[in-house]
């Protein structure tokens, strides 16, 4: 008889010194305290033919550096393929710097490698007593709706992907709920450059309200989906702890609801389970001349000098400053290319992996980038089966992958990006190719 067996487990991997938060440009920012535990949350799936292992990090990325150790340290411990784990950041702005600057920002420091070797070994902790936690179990996937918990950070009217999948493991004996595996599509950023203490952001509200709700030793696992251009920016009135837990209430109750519909007929007690792998190269962007990225600089700063003299709304002021950010670093990037530095990073971070995991009739996509979400949508709507997307998996791949509009535009996210908005599509396709 066929059985499905699954262990979960949750690690602290709160740095236990001051460091260097990572996220917000130009700003140096060092923690000052912890206002709620970094963590790392794992799920191992065992179907009796196949293992399968999931990680959510509360950190802004995972390095492919990392993702290579972890595997090989967690197949040497628990013989599980490391091709067959996944490890993804929740992308947290308030949390260590865990890869050298990919914003090419000369303010932030690189990864502090005592750090990077401690994070390694709570992740690898985290799937070895997620292995080791492992009992039989029944498993439903639904969806959530978190339409209000953020939004497209160009237009409060602008493209969204608010559909939330989650995965519900409960104990087959006890049918008591165990685990949770979401992924969502926002940028976790309430918090801004003011706060200097270590948090999660909203997720780890979220967690909070799920804990609450459901058990106190229900682990989640947070992912994010593609949301390079989405962000709580129109939709809170503070970039406080309160707003973020306003926000994370509204997202946990979602899910806790979405949950509790479920019916016994709704989980399975089995399910097959198929995981591939691909490396793809991606298109290289064409950098303007070094005279025109100094011009696009002084005229974004010209921009938000006049947009701040002239008391303008603090949240379009936000958008114009980003996109200043996003004009001196693309003056990096052009002065990078002409020396020659810009071959060590695409070096570094191609190929990109791409990977899709299938439980049953669904599709879970794994990409290392920061995707506008217009391609998670795109991917959803070529599929027969249900597919749901989990970015800044497995690698990060430098700055986003935007729309070719967003490209045409030349804003903060284009500026920064080393790769074409071809490369989205060619993504996009190779998803397509991968789940037939």
């Amino acid at each position: 008889m066929k059985k499905l067996i699954v262990g979960a487990a949750i690690i602290d991997v709160t740095p236990k010194k001051p460091m260097f938060l990572h996220g917000y440009p130009h700003v140096e920012r060092t923690s000052e305290g912890t206002h709620d535990p970094l963590y790392a949350s794992a799920l191992i799936i065992d179907n009796g033919e196949n293992q399968i292992g999931f990680c959510a990090v509360d950190v802004i990325f995972i390095s492919k550096e990392i993702t290579k150790r972890v595997r090989e340290l967690v197949e040497k411990s628990t013989g599980i393929a490391g091709k067959n784990l996944m490890i993804s950041a929740s992308h947290t702005h308030s949390g260590p710097v865990t890869v050298t600057d990919i914003f090419y920002d000369p303010v932030v420091p690189a990864a502090d490698p005592e750090y990077i070797q401690y994070l390694i070994s709570k992740i690898v902790q985290a799937f070895v007593e997620a292995f080791k936690n492992k009992r039989q179990c029944k498993l439903a996937v639904t969806t959530a709706d978190s339409t209000g918990v953020g939004g497209n950070r160009h237009s409060i009217s602008g493209v969204t992907d608010a559909e939330v999948p989650v995965v519900v493991l409960k104990d087959f004996m006890t049918d008591e709920i165990f685990a949770l595996s979401v992924i969502h599509c926002m940028h976790p950023t309430v918090l801004h450059e003011d706060s200097k203490l270590f948090s999660a952001d909203f997720p780890g509200f979220t967690r909070e309200f799920i804990s609450d709700s459901l058990g106190e030793n229900v682990v989640l696992l947070y992912q994010t989906g593609p949301s390079g251009n989405q962000s709580p920016r129109h939709f809170i009135e503070s970039n406080t702890f309160d707003e973020a837990k306003r926000l994370g209430d509204l997202l946990g109750n979602r899910i806790v609801k979405s949950v509790l519909r479920l019916n016994e007929s709704d989980y399975q007690d089995w399910c097959s389970l198929h995981i591939q792998s691909v490396e793809v190269n991606l298109p290289r962007k064409e950098f303007m001349p070094l005279i025109d990225a100094e011009r696009k600089v002084a005229s974004a700063k010209d921009k938000l000098d006049t947009m701040r003299r002239n008391n303008a709304d603090a949240k379009e002021i936000r958008t114009v400053e980003c996109d200043w950010f996003g004009a001196e670093e693309n003056l990096k990037l052009v002065k990078m290319m002409v020396n020659g530095d810009l071959e060590n990073v695409y070096r570094d971070v191609l190929p990109a992996e791409v990977d899709t995991v299938t439980v049953d009739k669904f599709h879970f996509v794994f990409l290392p980038g920061e995707f506008f979400v217009e391609y998670s949508l795109s991917i959803k709507e070529a599929a027969s089966e249900k597919v749901f997307v989990s970015t800044l998996s497995n690698g990060v791949i430098g700055g986003y992958i935007v729309t070719e509009e967003a490209e045409a535009d030349g804003g903060y996210e284009a500026s920064n990006s080393i790769f074409s908005a071809k490369g989205g599509k060619v993504i996009v396709e190779t998803v397509h190719k991968m789940l037939g």
